[in-house]
């Protein structure tokens, strides 16, 4: 019976119909796509096409069987010829061939619909939503023209400054430094750009400044279509720099969303005058230059930049701001925190005292109470800082640590999650992510969001070590091994990362080996005990792992904050003393 079927679909020419279609739908889906996007036309033209010829292939395979293509033209098909030996004649074969036809179809059509909502908005195998949200924007750097190369802290300064200002526009999203400053230097087209970033426009511009004189030209582009949206050429005085920015910020805001801001008329100015000294803010802007890069030596260029300012305005706000986040990062990169501790708390405090609504020094000093132990305080000021700045990735960055630190983990993943989407180009802020799935014991989602950071920087030493470390929770000590071998140099860091790896592999030799070899150079470099104790809890020796806690607890090891969720110290968990230590760190 089978065999007679196929005899008669052959003789009515089914399958000539069949290939024939098949090839005249391709290449109208190869021709229409491109004149869809040429014209502009909007998505659901190419789903209507796809869904057309969809429902014509069963049509298709229908009239095929009913009628024929002969010398005299389109006549039907004589049911007389049709096997007769077969019971699906006639109009039961044809009811057949519609329904495989729609069995055919259905499948192609789903998955254009599947690949469309995962290009345009679907989640994806990292979790980000890449949904251009309505009012969005992504400020790219400002092309700096002025005839002084050196020039070029400006321009990224009013890029920060114009970014920040928008910011505080609300139900305006828009992407933070770090992840605008990546695409810069780089030739990508403007859709490619909103794609990555999920942007619906993107803000592009250039500065010059020849003396005294400014102009700021900018353009705010259609991401989906590369039209210009809005454009403008300001040609200023230095001295009104914070005006010209204010008045590209609102007219930004306006063209994407006129409602934004319906009644503001009278209002405070989206960006403030924040010193008199156009010569302070200048020295600012360098100074957030050299901060940015976060090396020991940039920090202290960023600093003397920053006293500077102070030096021409003692009232400075952001300068105050600027010195405390130097001290904090030049703790948090290796030095002896307890120094800066004190200098970066005070330079904290009086930069609030001049304006209270910092949202960058509220921040500051919440991470700043993490070495206190005082965490209901960090919790405050980090909360306090997302309120006055619901943009600023930093801030949920670090309140993400925080709820981590306090084994709060889906509190910290939404947290993490935010910051991300705020600031998705950034590594630290990515592996941060990796962070809360490490410590929260979810080996197989930390893997893959260090793996993630590692392709967004491949340098980036926290994620490769902790990828390691993830490797050996999840039970994988090859790859545990394979990624220690990407490792290069002899710093202290990086020999303690191998013992961890070769402790809990159970390679203990090389582990111990190691452990002296890093004892032996603690004179040399900065080693923090912490990270000394849970290893020679792992190998063991819990006395001395304890004495050494207690250094750290004493020093402020910024790697005992994570006393109580951080799988380095399973080894120590069991002993008595180890909830001791919980309480002096407020964490019991």
């Amino acid at each position: 019976m089978a065999t007679a079927i196929l005899a008669e679909l052959k003789r009515r020419r089914v399958f000539r119909a069949l290939a024939a279609y098949a090839i005249v739908a391709f290449a109208v889906l190869q021709v229409i796509e491109p004149v869809i996007h040429g014209l502009h036309l909007p998505d659901w033209v190419l789903s209507f096409v796809v869904v057309a010829l969809g429902v014509g292939l069963p049509i298709v395979l229908v009239l095929a069987w009913i009628f024929d293509l002969g010398p005299a033209g389109i006549e039907r098909t004589d049911a007389t010829e049709a096997s007769a030996g077969s019971r699906f004649a006639g109009r039961h074969v044809a009811v057949l061939l519609a329904a495989a036809g729609v069995a055919a179809a259905a499948p192609l059509i789903a998955w254009h619909f599947a690949r469309a909502k995962a290009r345009d908005g679907g989640p994806s195998s990292s979790n980000e939503v890449r949904t251009p949200a309505g009012a969005s924007v992504a400020v790219l750097p400002f092309v700096n023209l002025s005839r002084d190369k050196d020039d070029e802290y400006f321009s990224d300064g009013i890029t920060e400054e114009v970014i920040n200002a928008l910011a505080n526009v609300e139900g305006l999203r828009v992407v933070s430094r770090t992840s605008a400053f990546a695409y810069k230097g780089k030739n990508l087209s403007v859709r490619k750009i909103g794609e990555e970033l999920a942007v619906s426009t993107v803000l592009e511009g250039s500065v010059r400044r020849e003396g005294n004189e400014l102009r700021i030209a900018a353009q705010l582009i259609n991401a989906a279509d590369g039209y210009h949206l809005w454009s403008k050429t300001y040609d200023r005085q230095m001295s009104s720099v914070f005006a010209v920015e204010d008045e590209l910020a609102r007219s930004i805001a306006t063209a994407l969303r006129p409602q934004l801001l319906k009644g503001t008329a009278g209002s405070a100015p989206l960006v403030q005058q924040s010193t008199p000294s156009t010569e302070a803010h200048d020295l600012y802007l360098r100074g957030r230059q050299f901060w940015s890069k976060r090396t020991v030596d940039d920090l202290n260029r960023a600093m003397a930049l920053f006293q500077k300012a102070l030096e021409l305005d003692p009232n400075y706000a952001l300068a105050h701001a600027g010195i405390a986040d130097c001290y904090v990062l030049l703790g948090e990169y290796g030095s002896q925190p307890l120094g800066g501790i004190s200098k970066a708390r005070t330079e904290a405090y009086k930069a609030l005292e001049l304006d209270g609504r910092l949202a960058e020094a509220h921040a500051t000093l919440g991470l700043l109470s993490f070495y206190d132990y005082d965490w209901k305080n960090a919790e405050a000021q980090l909360k306090r800082a997302i309120e006055l700045r619901s943009g600023y990735a930093t801030a949920h960055h670090w309140y993400a640590l925080l709820l981590t630190v306090l084994g709060r983990f889906p509190e910290a993943r939404a947290e993490a999650d935010r910051a991300v989407q705020l600031d998705p180009a950034s590594p630290a802020v990515n592996n941060m992510l990796g962070v809360v799935a490490y410590d929260s014991r979810d080996f197989g989602r930390a893997i893959e969001a260090f793996r993630k950071t590692l392709e967004l920087e491949p340098g980036f030493l926290p994620a490769k070590g902790f990828l390691a470390c993830a490797y050996v929770g999840a039970g994988r000590r090859e790859d545990a091994l394979a990624q220690l071998d990407g490792f290069k140099g002899s710093s202290l860091e990086v020999l303690g990362i191998r013992a961890w790896v070769l402790a809990d592999t159970g390679d203990k030799t090389g582990a111990t080996r190691l452990l002296k070899d890093l004892e032996s150079r603690v004179g040399e470099q900065k080693m923090h005990p912490a990270i000394l104790a849970a290893l020679y809890g792992r190998l063991g020796d819990k006395d001395r792992a304890f004495a050494l806690l207690d250094t750290a607890v004493a020093e402020r090891d910024l790697f005992v904050r994570e006393l109580k969720v951080s799988p380095m110290w399973d080894s120590l968990r069991t002993d008595p003393r180890f909830r001791q230590f919980l309480k002096r760190v407020n964490l019991d």
